[in-house]
């Protein structure tokens, strides 16, 4: 578990999912400590162990924000509620009945993540009297000196939210705008199974682009370190040139499992320095993503 200082009062924490510089959440430590995203339930340790190395005890979260239901944002939610028991926890109202009752995203992850969902663990529920549900409209926190603002930006999945921290300028981008694997200067687009949409993705990065950052941070993984306009520009210059050369690999490939070892190969290619798993795992979701988003099942 590592953790690292994003500004004054907001702290990454590396979950460690596969390996590190992979997935992380953030703490917003206010009169109201705050969190965004989970975790995995595999992570929950090591997510306990980060929020008290940042000076937060579990148990004084007063917060939970997920950006979206899928297991590797919200698998911890339920570890935390025990942690906390009169935790907040903040989500989409559109998936808001899987916290309650994960027994089918359990299951739909389990067959989209294959031989990896070992990693994820297997979530437990949330009590439905923590789950705050949340409008395609969003929702202001007010939690001390700071606000959060959930802004609905489908496209990765319907009931996505970035968070906006405009007293710092801070983003917290989700998956609107990809993923950034730093140690091989490598982007990847957010596809993923089940609502993946090309189009709706451009219309979050242009959503996003108005709120016009300073700073920009991404559970997978870190801070943008360059200008924040050149990662509205690397968004959807990658989009669409993974968009068109996945639909290539796949109509020169023999199999599915053909297409996502080229674009294991080709497109993604990080492995070393990161752990093959993250390679495989990453080819594998955002192969089935965009081919279904061309009608290819």
């Amino acid at each position: 578990m590592t953790t690292f200082e994003v500004a004054e009062g907001v702290f990454g924490i590396d979950i460690g999912m596969f390996d590190t510089g992979v997935t992380s959440v953030y703490l917003f430590d206010d009169e109201e400590p705050t969190l965004v995203d989970a975790g995995t339930a595999a992570s929950a340790g090591r997510l306990m162990e980060g929020l008290s190395a940042c000076g937060v005890a579990p148990a004084d979260l007063e917060h939970l924000v997920l950006s979206h239901v899928h297991t590797d944002h919200s698998g911890g939610a339920g570890a935390l509620v025990d942690a906390a028991p009169e935790l907040n926890v903040h989500i989409h109202e559109l998936t808001a009945s899987h916290l309650a009752d994960p027994a089918g995203l359990v299951e739909s992850s389990r067959r989209a993540m294959g031989e990896h969902f070992s990693e994820m663990g297997e979530q437990g529920p949330v009590p439905e009297g923590n789950i705050v549900t949340v409008s395609d409209e969003g929702t202001t926190l007010d939690i001390g000196a700071n606000t959060l603002e959930l802004v609905h930006a489908p496209g990765h999945s319907p009931d996505h939210f970035a968070v906006w921290n405009p007293e710092r300028d801070l983003l917290f981008a989700a998956e609107c705008l990809g993923m950034q694997f730093r140690d091989v200067d490598r982007w990847i687009p957010p596809a993923s199974l089940p609502n993946f949409s090309v189009a709706r993705i451009g219309g979050a990065i242009d959503r996003l682009r108005e709120l016009d950052p300073e700073r920009i941070v991404f559970p997978h993984f870190g801070v943008w370190p360059d200008e924040p306009a050149a990662a509205f520009e690397t968004a959807e210059r990658e989009l669409q040139r993974f968009d068109e050369r996945i639909l290539e690999l796949h109509e020169g490939a023999d199999s599915r499992e053909g297409t996502k070892t080229a674009v294991a190969a080709e497109l993604i290619d990080i492995a070393p320095p990161y752990d093959e798993r993250v390679e495989s795992f990453y080819a594998s979701l955002i192969t089935d993503g965009f081919l279904k988003d061309h009608g290819i099942e």
